[in-house]
């Protein structure tokens, strides 16, 4: 019983998605769908007149008042037929821009999903990012848009079957009902059995259905082709699709046929049912209770009940639309959204605003901001052990910081906090002031390039501009920050200057080297310094490149930024000697996490190991100079005659 009142809750849903998507265009093809559904009955009544009419005007002859009763429902049903095609028609082109706005509605309830909750430890919850992922698979499928689109018509079918039933009933109205009843039923035992299928395909197959469309993309797509070819990976990788495939359809075959029981006995209940009702509609005909004219309609209004009934592909469309929708709203309210937005979309989008003139470059840089960390503690989901264990930090505005330490110490996740990405589990964390996980002022005043930047497959105004979103049309500010990036001779060779797409996989577009690629992504990061920008971070953006290459672009961001709150992040210690201070982070004893501790305590958490310049740690003979020897040895074992160093 849950399945079938969860069905009519689906429904509902989708009429209030809909009404919200385009209310006055619904309301519009509503009506269309009545007058369609009114058309074909009147079509059923119109032909079973004419039926019996013709008789008594052949019988008559030309120009009898029975043969103009003929004409005239000659004429009638005609209209009929003529006039439902054409309804028909007016409603499906309704419906295009209904189905439109939907969709608008619905991707940006996905969209929102992804980006409304600030943070992203959603996204990286395995379970969240899986229905998450299944959904966008169910809505790039034809049976989503089409369930759309086939609404109206769906509805259309449905109203023509309560036409029909009123004429049916007309001869006997028990008969009727027991007909139209038993094509009812078998549609809600079809409709339960599909909405099954759709929520397993969507909930229960998650994972394994998105391992196996990875695998997919390993067997089909560039990238992994050369190392396919050269391991000779191909076989194995076929065999694990074909496993992880059939691992994850298991559950819905099983279901699928365990189920089948119920629309087996619909089936058969239907099938007798509509026996007996004929039997006693010849039964009636034989007896001449039942006129020509009444037979004709009635034997039509009885097989159109067959509206009530299952309805194919369209239905199934309907039901995969609706699992996916109701499936969205679930999690959108898990997130703490609202499950529908509060606002439909407007009819049209809204004029472009053209970009006022843009103001000179600012002489002065937005103003330095100053950081506080204050006993933070933070873990994540997957752990028990804190990340961070009441973590201290203050960094006055202006100053630049190395943060440094060994692999899984914390230094990327400390940079996560910073920027509002994660909300620390103990402890505050003040930029100016300001909470970065709970006000956006306080989060656009921090700029980040993390180690896995983004590189857009856009043109390079806005692989650049996105930094300083609110300056992205002002070349000034753009070519300044490319500028002091090093990228000016970048700009100089691409053909369509700040318009060329940054991808070969684009007509007129090409691809960048790493090399390239890091100072596009140092520009976006200079370029939030005009969008308001007071602290910048570079989360080790230059771990691809070279020791030498990676200490001069370091290098280059100090002077260019200095006077800014700056953070750098690096395994490669002499690459960040030249900051104002370098903070150690790694293991430590002490209990408050400001740096007392010796490092070699056996604290579960992170905190600041030591702190200060890069003489002064040097001097200190410390945790930090013990790494700072053992990869300058290891550089000068490699033939090196420089002292920078590499520690991969």
């Amino acid at each position: 019983m849950h399945r079938y009142t969860e069905t009519t809750r689906r429904y509902a849903l989708h009429a209030r998605l809909l009404w919200r998507a385009a209310p006055v265009h619904s309301a519009l093809a509503l009506f269309l769908v009545l007058a369609s559904a009114a058309a074909v009955t009147f079509g059923i009544v119109a032909t079973g007149h004419l039926v019996g009419a013709l008789p008594a005007a052949v019988k008559a002859g030309v120009g009898s008042p029975a043969a103009d009763r003929a004409w005239w429902w000659l004429a009638a049903a005609a209209a009929a037929y003529i006039i439902g095609p054409l309804i028909h028609a007016a409603e499906n082109a309704v419906a295009q821009v209904v189905s439109a706005r939907y969709l608008r509605l619905v991707f940006d309830m996905v969209a929102e999903v992804g980006t409304a909750p600030y943070g992203i430890a959603h996204l990286e919850d395995p379970e969240v990012a899986g229905r998450l992922d299944a959904i966008k698979r169910a809505m790039r499928d034809w049976t989503f848009v089409t369930g759309v689109e086939q609404t109206w018509n769906l509805l259309a079918t449905r109203l023509s079957g309560v036409g029909s039933l009123a004429v049916a009933a007309t001869w006997n109205w028990w008969a009727a009902l027991l007909a139209a009843g038993s094509y009812a039923l078998m549609a809600k035992v079809l409709v339960a059995w599909l909405g099954t299928i759709f929520d397993d395909l969507l909930e229960v197959t998650g994972n394994q259905r998105r391992q196996a469309s990875y695998v997919r993309d390993l067997l089909t797509g560039a990238p992994a082709a050369k190392e396919l070819r050269l391991f000779g990976l191909a076989d194995w990788l076929v065999h694990r699709y074909s496993t992880a495939w059939r691992d994850a359809m298991t559950v819905v075959w099983r279901n699928r046929y365990h189920n089948l029981r119920p629309i087996l006995a619909a089936s058969a209940i239907t099938l007798v049912v509509n026996a007996g009702v004929f039997t006693l509609l010849a039964r009636d005909a034989s007896a001449g209770t039942v006129s020509l004219a009444s037979l004709v309609t009635v034997v039509q209004a009885l097989l159109a009940l067959e509206a009530f009934g299952p309805l194919g592909d369209n239905q199934s469309a309907l039901g995969r639309n609706t699992s996916t929708a109701t499936m969205l709203v679930a999690l959108r309210r898990r997130l703490g959204l609202s499950g529908l937005p509060p606002h439909f979309p407007t009819a049209k989008p809204a004029e472009p605003v053209k970009p006022a003139k843009p103001e000179p470059v600012p002489s002065v840089r937005s103003a330095a901001a100053k950081i506080d960390l204050r006993e933070v503690t933070f873990h994540y989901p997957s752990r028990t052990e804190p990340t961070l264990d009441r973590l201290s930090l203050h960094i006055p505005a202006g100053q630049s910081v190395a943060v440094v330490g060994v692999n899984g110490a914390g230094k990327s996740t400390l940079i996560k906090l910073l920027c509002g990405l994660y909300p620390p589990d103990a402890g505050t964390i003040r930029i100016d002031g300001g909470d970065p996980s709970a006000e956006e002022a306080t989060r656009n005043r921090v700029a980040v390039i993390f180690q896995d930047f983004v590189r857009y497959q856009l043109p390079l105004r806005d692989n650049v501009g996105f930094g300083a979103h609110t300056r992205h049309d002002d070349e000034a500010v753009l070519a300044r920050a490319l500028g002091d990036a090093g990228g000016s001779a970048l700009l100089d060779r691409l053909d369509h200057g700040w318009d060329t797409v940054l991808s070969a996989e684009y007509a007129e577009g090409t691809d960048l080297s790493g090399g390239q690629w890091q100072r596009v992504a140092l520009a976006r990061a200079l370029a939030a310094v005009a969008g308001g920008a007071g602290v910048l971070v570079l989360d080790e953006p230059t771990a691809a490149l070279d020791v030498r290459a990676e200490a001069a672009l370091f290098d280059r961001f100090l002077e260019v930024t200095r006077g800014m709150t700056t953070l750098l992040v690096s395994h490669r210690l002499s690459s960040v000697r030249h900051a104002d201070r370098i903070v150690v982070i790694g293991p430590t004893a002490d209990p408050t996490g400001t740096g007392t501790g010796t490092g070699t305590g056996t604290g579960t958490g992170t905190g600041i190991v030591e702190d200060g310049s890069h003489e002064e740690l040097m001097a200190a003979g410390g945790a930090y100079a013990r790494m700072f020897s053992l990869q300058a040895a290891r550089f000068a074992a490699a033939g090196a005659s420089e002292t920078v160093v590499d520690p991969r």
